[in-house]
C-alpha cells in the first residue's frame, strides 16, 4: 500500500472517531446519577410504627426493626412481642430436620443479637417467646441465639 492511501485511510477513520467521541461527551448516560446524588450519605431511616392500619405486621417489617440499629429498646421490645404474637409459631419440623422456614428465624435471632441496642433481657425475652410457642425447636432457637451472642465478639 501506498502512503497516501494508508494516510487517507487513517483520516477517514479520524473524521469518523471524532464525532462520535464528541456525541457522547455532553450527554452522559441518564441512568446514572449524577456526581452530587452519588456523594450523598443515606440517612439512616427511621422505622416506621408496627402494625400501622389495623394490619399486623409482616416478617420482613419486623425483620428491618432488628437489623435497623438506630432502633430503641422499647422499639425492639415491641417488634418481639408483635412477632410472637403473630408469627411466633415456625412450622412443624421435617422429622429431625428443621422446617426451611426456619431458616427466617435463624436469621432474624441472629440480627436481633447482632444490634447494638439488644441487651441481655431483650434477648432472652425473644429466646423465651419462641421457645414457649415452638417446644421441639427449643434446642435450635438456643443454639441460633448462641450463635448471635458469639457474632457480637463477646
Amino acid at each position: 500500500m501506498s502512503e497516501d492511501t494508508l494516510m487517507s485511510i487513517l483520516l477517514f477513520l479520524l473524521i469518523l472517531l471524532v464525532p462520535l467521541l464528541l456525541s457522547y461527551w455532553p450527554y452522559p448516560d441518564p441512568k446514572t446519577p449524577p456526581v452530587q446524588a452519588r456523594t450523598e450519605k443515606p440517612q439512616a431511616q427511621k422505622p416506621k410504627t408496627l402494625g400501622q392500619g389495623g394490619n399486623p405486621p409482616t416478617f420482613k417489617e419486623i425483620s428491618a426493626v432488628f437489623t435497623n440499629k438506630a432502633s430503641t429498646k422499647e422499639e425492639l421490645t415491641e417488634a418481639i412481642e408483635e412477632l410472637a404474637r403473630h408469627h411466633g409459631k415456625i412450622h412443624a419440623k421435617l422429622g429431625d430436620l428443621a422446617h426451611p422456614d426456619f431458616k427466617r428465624y435463624l436469621k432474624l435471632i441472629i440480627e436481633l443479637c447482632n444490634n447494638p441496642q439488644a441487651d441481655k433481657d431483650i434477648i432472652v425475652l425473644l429466646d423465651q417467646k419462641l421457645r414457649v410457642k415452638n417446644p421441639r425447636y427449643a434446642m435450635d432457637i438456643d443454639d441460633a441465639t448462641n450463635k448471635g451472642i458469639a457474632g457480637r465478639g463477646f
